[in-house]
């Protein structure tokens, strides 16, 4: 799940329905148990970007972002 020019959409291009509101509602509950209610579409759309990794992924993102050389202000260009 993505928002996209302001509307939510599942990985196909899809608009929210019946069959794909879970996957949004799994989504909104994990955004806010992580970021409370300070909850933003980059937020949002990091949280949907980690639900989606294979293991492989996620194993991979978290050695990354666990190193002490790397600098997210450099990345973000701050």
């Amino acid at each position: 799940m993505k928002v996209v020019n302001g509307k939510w959409q599942d990985q196909h291009g899809e608009p929210v329905d019946n069959f794909n509101a879970p996957k949004l509602m799994e989504i909104g509950q994990k955004v806010k148990a992580v970021y409370g209610k300070e909850i933003t579409s980059s937020r949002i759309e990091l949280i949907s970007s980690i639900v989606n990794l294979t293991e492989r992924e996620e194993s991979s993102l978290a050695h990354l972002l666990n190193r002490d050389d790397v600098s997210f202000s450099k990345l973000a260009g701050f």
